[in-house]
């Protein structure tokens, strides 16, 4: 007779029969994954986390204050999404990590030995588990370390905000410091200017043109008084007085809007050289901290009745899909059976 193969169904009712079945088998399963996973969990040391939170301040770089006006409020105001942007960088670069590293001696901490191969790839990822940087919606960042000493925890935290600040104020003054002669003899060039349009100014000062547009109107009204009375002396007097204000005048009018204009670009020059300058000292902070690190009174890993529960549904759904797998290869190597 020949054999066929007889389908495997596997519908609703069939697969809760199946657990139902079983179900005593089911639960032997799920109470040994469980106290095995939570005998286990036991055996992980806890770590402990420590949160630093900062507030980047609006970036106060030279360049940009001779463009956009008022920069120098920036010492006091927080910074937005670009400072944030900024921060996470500096928070992420392998200088900081390999300052934190050297500084707090992390190979010997986290068990790594410093002449093995691959010594600073281990410490590294190390580093990575334990260590995050993360923005906030409110426009910080929050800095997260775990470890299994709290103490040690809140120590890297705040060394972190401390060399992440320096890093920054070191860019911004090494920039500063590469820019500031160049800003310097902008400086003195604008007031070599000033003092060049000021010469000219005076010598057009000294040939009578005080007030261009006063001088103008008094001019007019004395030579057309002096004309309506009949005084020619006067008027032709007052006539050379308003030709030599006209040969001036252009002179006057010119020196003065460039004196305006000097003024205006000596001013930028100085705000933005005064603000250089403050910045090659590196002594304005980069970042406002609202939160310190302090050491935690409770651990933050394992959680263990987690990862028990974890634990325990993957064995139970293990060990449903086994079932299933079973049954079906019965059904492939018995048939006949599948069909009763």
């Amino acid at each position: 007779m020949k054999k066929t193969v007889a389908d495997f169904n596997l519908n609703g009712t069939k697969l809760v029969m199946m657990v139902w079945n079983r179900k005593r088998f089911f639960l032997l399963v799920g109470i040994i994954a469980f106290i095995s996973s939570l005998a286990v969990s036991f055996l992980i040391h806890p770590k402990f986390q420590s949160t630093a939170v900062l507030l980047p301040a609006i970036s106060t770089q030279p360049s940009k204050d001779i463009v956009v006006p008022n920069r120098v409020k920036g010492f006091i105001m927080f910074g937005e999404d670009e400072e944030v942007e900024h921060l996470l960088q500096v928070l992420s670069s392998e200088t900081l990590m390999r300052t934190i590293v050297e500084k707090h001696n992390l190979f010997v901490h986290y068990s790594i030995e410093r002449d093995s191969k691959h010594a600073w790839s281990k410490v590294a990822t190390v580093y990575s588990k334990n260590i995050s940087f993360s923005p906030t919606k409110f426009r910080s960042v929050k800095i997260q370390v775990l470890d299994t000493d709290p103490e040690y925890a809140a120590l890297l935290a705040n060394s972190i905000v401390e060399i992440a600040d320096s890093l920054m104020r070191k860019t911004k003054q090494d920039m500063a410091l590469r820019a500031l002669p160049l800003f310097e003899e902008q400086y003195q060039f604008a007031l070599s200017e000033i003092k060049r349009v000021e010469d000219s100014l005076s010598a057009v000062m000294k040939r009578g043109v005080l007030d261009l547009p006063y001088q103008a109107k008094e001019l007019t009204s004395a030579y057309a008084a002096a004309l309506t009375s009949g005084n020619s002396a006067s008027a032709q007097r007052i006539k050379k007085e308003m030709e030599n204000l006209g040969v001036s005048g252009g002179a006057f009018t010119r020196y003065l809007q460039e004196m305006l204009h000097v003024s205006q670009q000596m001013k930028d020059v100085k705000e933005a050289l005064f603000i250089m300058r403050i910045e090659a000292a590196g002594e304005i902070p980069s970042q406002f901290v609202i939160d310190r690190a302090v050491p935690a009174d409770k651990k933050a890993k394992p959680k263990r009745m987690t990862i028990a529960l974890i634990s325990t549904l993957s064995a139970l759904f293990f060990t449903f899909f086994l079932l299933i797998l079973i049954d079906f290869f019965k059904t492939m190597i018995e048939p006949d059976k599948g069909e009763e």
